[in-house]
């Protein structure tokens, strides 16, 4: 790998003397780095800044300095280019991440010598139907429809109606969303290589509400029937990406693009779920 991508969440990482580390410690093994034009700015590193689409199209690897959300940002912005992401846990839960601050010579020191494995992560892509040609999404965790007020949404899979779901909205959840909001939703835990999708009721205002999972090549539709707050979104990773009305209707389904995550340690699935959700070791 020769070009390296280093990414950051600049409102939260104010390290920038990690950052300057890394670089060093880069260029020292042969690489030549490539940092956002905010980033380069804000810790002194102009002479790294590129474009912010060569970060991601121009790199073999992207370096992520944070935690998940910081990840979810910058797929968002690498979604159709697929570039292989190492993410540094400087934030808390990290289940994207592959290992804490206090690893990060050695985690690269690993993927530069060829000892590494790369995780293809599901996506999704989602648009409004009837809306500008400019609004298709991508995300790696879910999408969901919701804000402010109780929303009506009725449900369909491959254009056949499941029901009419009244609460505080839906959520469309890949594998490896399932332990974030869907999770948080009373949704069910997805081993994070399954072929399948969640649908799940955000608090439901009906006893008999329910997560479903699906084939993930199957076709969700979601249509606003009625709501009572002053909007209803859609929400891609916790990002409000569009202001929807009553009878639109939001078309979610698996992406032809997938996330690949880089991972130098030897944590399986259950190890990261028992650690990071439950707080145990291994024996």
């Amino acid at each position: 790998m020769k070009n390296i991508g280093i990414v950051s969440n600049l409102r939260r990482f104010e390290k920038p003397e990690i950052a300057k580390d890394l670089i060093d410690f880069l260029i020292s093994k042969g690489c030549e780095p490539f940092v956002e034009k905010k980033m380069g700015e804000k810790f002194g590193l102009e002479r790294f800044a590129k474009g912010d689409k060569c970060v991601y199209s121009d790199t073999d690897m992207i370096i992520v300095l944070g935690g998940d959300g910081t990840i979810l940002n910058a797929i968002m912005k690498n979604a159709k280019y697929e570039t292989p992401f190492l993410g540094i846990n400087f934030g808390h839960l990290g289940f994207l991440t592959d290992v804490d601050s206090s690893e990060i010579k050695k985690s690269v020191t690993d993927v530069l010598n060829g000892n590494y494995r790369i995780e293809k992560r599901m996506n999704l892509d989602a648009y409004v139907k009837g809306k500008n040609e400019n609004n298709h999404f991508t995300a790696l965790n879910e999408f969901n429809v919701s804000l402010g007020g109780i929303v009506d949404t009725a449900i369909f899979v491959n254009d056949e109606y499941i029901d009419n779901f009244f609460g505080d909205g839906m959520i469309v959840s890949t594998p490896t969303g399932s332990t974030a909001y869907n999770l948080a939703a009373g949704g069910p835990i997805l081993k994070s290589d399954a072929d399948v999708v969640a649908i799940t009721p955000i608090c439901p205002h009906m006893l008999h509400a329910r997560s479903i999972v699906i084939g993930a090549q199957d076709v969700v539709k979601i249509k606003i029937s009625s709501f009572t707050g002053d909007s209803v979104m859609l929400v891609g990773d916790g990002k409000n990406l569009l202001k929807m009305a009553v009878g639109d209707e939001a078309i979610i389904k698996k992406s032809k693009y997938y996330t690949n995550i880089i991972k130098t340690n030897t944590l399986g699935f259950y190890d990261v779920l028992r650690n990071k959700m439950f707080g145990k070791g291994g024996r």
